[in-house]
């Protein structure tokens, strides 16, 4: 439905031009949802804004359902208004003086009788639990009544592609967790093909067929959200989902083939950790694991000759209501591990731990 050829833009900044994409290309299927990651300033939004035609990027080529709506090569510039889209803003962007009705109307002015508008309004309002609301005006509706009122507005005229701009971000916590698989059975029940945009990496994990994490104008890499946060293939990927461990290590032996065991020596011990791409002896590197892929045992001390072992004093317990965040010390290393709460270490306890080869992973140093 969707696909971004090598879109290049910039702005001019206080301090000359500033590359706010760097030859991004994705594609998204018919009816996926599809999430753009990342930290503020990383082109995310901009991305979103070219393919709505709000922003023309310098180079490149949008295509929606086969037909291009931006082609640099030739001048095609389809406007806004032309490309069947919806679009869900930060601050929703609801008329105030309208009531709920008249804002979820409004992108259908000129088309049909006034019945038929109605009845299109009418039909979207009941689906999306908006129909007893139908006469409040926008000021007077909760955070979440009025995020659905912006998506009733981007739906009602039946667009072939919904982009959302970060549209749970001024919701609270509590609101915003349920307004996440609110979204998505709505997604998944109009079958809408979605380009959506966060830098809440829970929102984009629970939500998304697939995400692509940007970085510094870039999609660094495009994947199931499972596959990125269990086997990331960057350093930065892995350090942006989720809480990380990255240990200083050295190379000691690597396998022949990837998917083959290594072997590293670290401050907290030898590890075994799989093998990605081609390592020579010797070459430092960072052993990387999540805190919840540590297991903290009984025992007090490792065999001396056993790989993916070590042991730490408890430096910090921080209770989190359905885990505890521990943190261990050997050394000037400093080990984070992901407690079950009734199994939380005293503090100043030495502990030994264990982490399975296959929840490590060996980046470039």
């Amino acid at each position: 439905m969707i696909r971004v050829k090598d879109l290049e833009k910039s702005f001019a900044g206080a301090r000359g031009e500033v590359r706010a994409l760097r030859g991004v290309s994705f594609e998204v299927g018919k009816g996926e949802l599809f999430t753009l990651l990342g930290p503020s300033g990383c082109g995310k939004t901009t991305t979103l804004r070219c393919i709505a035609g709000l922003e023309q990027p310098l180079t490149g080529e949008i295509l929606i359902n086969e037909r291009a709506v931006f082609n640099a090569a030739d001048g095609t510039f389809v406007p806004p208004e032309r490309r069947r889209i919806g679009m869900v803003f930060q601050s929703y962007a609801i008329w105030p003086h309208m009531t709920v009705a008249e804002n979820v109307e409004y992108p259908l002015a000129g088309e049909g009788s006034r019945k038929e508008r109605n009845i299109k309004v009418d039909e979207i309002l009941q689906r999306l639990g908006l129909g007893a609301l139908a006469d409040r005006l926008a000021p007077n509706l909760s955070g979440g009544q009025q995020q659905r009122v912006a998506l009733a507005r981007a739906l009602v005229a039946q667009p072939e592609i919904l982009l959302l701009d970060e549209p749970l971000s001024n919701l609270d916590a509590k609101l915003r967790e349920q307004m996440r698989f609110e979204l998505k059975s709505l997604q998944e029940s109009f079958g809408i093909t979605t380009v959506y945009v966060t830098h809440d990496q829970e929102e984009a994990l629970a939500l998304s067929d697939r995400v692509g994490l940007m970085h510094e104008g870039a999609l660094l890499e495009v994947g199931a959200p499972a596959d990125l946060y269990v086997h990331p293939a960057h350093k930065i990927t892995a350090d942006f989902l989720g809480t990380a461990n990255f240990i200083p290590a050295q190379v000691q032996c690597s396998g022949n083939r990837p998917g083959d065991e290594m072997l590293l020596e670290s401050p907290i011990g030898s590890f075994a950790a799989r093998r990605s791409v081609e390592w020579q002896p010797g070459t430092a590197a960072l052993l990387f694991f999540r805190p919840e892929n540590v297991e903290i045992l009984d025992g007090n001390g490792p065999a001396v000759s056993e790989t993916n072992h070590g042991a730490g004093v408890v430096t910090r317990v921080t209770f989190l209501g359905n885990s505890a965040d521990v943190i261990l010390r050997t050394g000037a290393t400093a080990v984070r591990v992901r407690a079950h709460p009734a199994r939380i270490p005293a503090v100043g306890k030495t502990v030994s731990f264990s982490v399975a080869p296959s929840a490590c992973i060996v980046f470039p140093a």
